[in-house]
């Protein structure tokens, strides 16, 4: 019997497919292999959206909680938006965050994961995790 603490009263849990040739195992980080598949993180430099509730192989159905309170419609902005990339705010929408700077000399909030990708003046899903205020990501 696990110890481990659970409590999904208000958690954003979703399903997804669990990716051809990849596996979801419960506990673990999962990622975006495509807009509606999923598959174990490999490491940090993953962008992992939620946790699998469920182990699971290619082709099964798997609920994740996500690490986000909402999934909600947005406009894609200039620049794009590419499905499991960090979202900054442009003039006319959402956009990919540019790559982390390190050194602290950029400034960008993040407001989320895009779960779909679009181009520019189309709507895509994205995982609202409140906004965080650090150097670009």
């Amino acid at each position: 019997m696990s110890t481990a603490m659970r409590h999904t009263k208000n958690a954003l849990i979703l399903e997804y497919e669990v990716a051809a040739g990849d596996t979801a195992t419960e506990g673990e980080a999962v990622l975006l292999d495509s807009d509606t598949t999923i598959d174990d993180c490999d490491g940090a430099s993953d962008l992992a959206v939620g946790i699998a509730l469920k182990s699971g192989v290619a082709g099964d159905k798997v609920p994740v909680a996500m690490f986000g309170f909402a999934v909600l419609p947005a406009k894609c902005g200039t620049g794009g938006s590419t499905r499991g990339k960090k979202q900054i705010l442009v003039s006319d929408g959402f956009t990919d965050a540019p790559a982390h700077d390190s050194d602290n000399t950029g400034n960008s909030a993040i407001y989320g994961v895009a779960l779909q990708t679009a181009t520019a003046g189309q709507m895509f899903g994205l995982l609202c995790s409140g906004v965080s205020n650090r150097g670009n990501a």
